[in-house]
């Protein structure tokens, strides 16, 4: 049986390999692929963390208005997929 620092050490290795793999592929410009992602992952969860903070804005200021909302969006999900069942 592999010894399990060892197995994450090979593990840890073989991402390596594939991230190194994925820049060459992909074309250096600069900055790696990997380091790209990431930069695009934080961007993409940054901006979910404003949409969260705006919304929770809004059900807190107008909740009579979030529950409409809300209640209409369930209508227009279920009459959807009625309709494909149908």
């Amino acid at each position: 049986m592999t010894n399990p620092p060892n197995l994450e050490e090979h593990l840890e290795e073989g991402i390596g390999r594939l991230q190194d793999g994925l820049d060459g592929f992909v074309g250096d410009s600069g900055m790696p692929l990997s380091a790209r992602m990431q930069g695009a992952g934080g961007a993409a969860q940054q901006g979910m963390g404003e949409i969260c903070d705006s919304l929770r804005d809004v059900t807190a200021d107008r909740p009579l208005m979030a529950l409409l909302g809300a209640s209409f969006l369930g209508f227009l999900v279920t009459a959807f997929l009625r309709r494909r069942r149908g």
